[in-house]
């Protein structure tokens, strides 16, 4: 079998639009996040034994969405691979087979040292735009963090992956030029472009640059914050950036938290989300499963 290619990318940079046009070409399957695969894995390459796995991705929505099994009898490498196969056997004429990874993806070298990467990078301040809008995050300061840390592993990572085990593809350009970029990655795929590739377009209906909205001194900490990586990508500053202080900082906190508190209330509603708060620090180890599970049912219910 070849080596399996991974999808590595910070969340909300596009890696479902990217998916869907590959997943129209016979040749290539690469199927949808991983993460509870390599959150299994330390950085000094060390796997959870198989029970410590299963309790892992109890509370997984992504795994449970996929309708996994955990094989028996394997240890967690075996187990790894058995959960990979289970997703590609979905396409059995495929040929360049992998998954998706949004954090850690160095760490799948542990189990694939050979892997190939396929990095797409699109603008942080468009991405923390997208966590504000979906409410993941409550300003960019924050909403660009996951960015900055996925584009400062890759590019600790890639100067130890050759050449020819590496492509990164710009969000931007894909959107733009589709015919020409996903032609350079079928290139690289070593498979034949296929014009079904193009029936349709994926893509974030909302424009580019959508973090120009918000006011200046939000931006200015966002771009401070992710300056290396946004013009190491060939992305360019608005202007003159500039750290926050700390008493912004502390204000960013505070808006953060209240967004995603309000956000997680709204979804579980107020009683159950104050009962959830309480049951967190003064319940037993039960309750706090149970208050978990029932939690996780009506999360994993509101967002399928």
């Amino acid at each position: 079998m070849a080596p399996p290619v991974f999808l590595v990318a910070a969340p909300r940079s596009g890696c479902t639009a990217l998916r869907q046009l590959l997943a129209r070409n016979p040749a290539i399957l690469i199927a949808p996040d991983i993460d509870f695969v390599v959150d299994a894995i330390t950085p000094d390459g060390r796997f959870l034994k198989r029970d410590a796995f299963i309790r892992s991705v109890e509370f997984d929505r992504r795994f449970r969405q996929l309708g996994l099994s955990v094989p028996t009898g394997m240890p967690f490498t075996g187990i790894a691979r058995a959960l990979l196969d289970q997703l590609v056997a979905a396409k059995p004429g495929a040929t360049v087979t992998g998954a998706t990874i949004r954090h850690h993806f160095d760490r799948i070298l542990w189990l694939w040292p050979d892997a190939r990467f396929v990095h797409l990078v699109r603008d942080g301040r468009d991405v923390a735009a997208a966590h504000v809008h979906h409410r993941e995050s409550g300003n960019l300061w924050h909403g660009i963090a996951n960015w900055v840390e996925a584009e400062t592993l890759w590019d600790r990572m890639s100067h130890k992956l050759p050449s020819d085990r590496q492509f990164t593809l710009k969000y931007e350009m894909l959107a733009g030029e589709p015919e020409y970029e996903l032609s350079r990655l079928c290139e690289f795929l070593r498979v034949p472009f296929t014009p079904a590739m193009l029936q349709s377009q994926p893509f974030d209906q909302e424009p580019a640059g959508r973090w120009r909205k918000a006011e200046p001194g939000e931006i200015s900490a966002a771009e401070h914050s992710a300056a290396r990586w946004l013009l190491q990508n060939g992305y360019f500053l608005s202007g003159t950036v500039r750290p926050p202080s700390m008493l912004r900082r502390v204000a960013f906190g505070i808006q953060n938290w209240l967004v995603l508190a309000n956000h997680r209330r709204e979804r579980l509603g107020t009683g159950l989300w104050l009962k959830g708060w309480l049951v967190a620090r003064l319940g037993s180890r039960k309750a706090r499963a149970r208050m978990k599970r029932r939690q996780y049912e009506i999360l994993s219910r509101d967002a399928g």
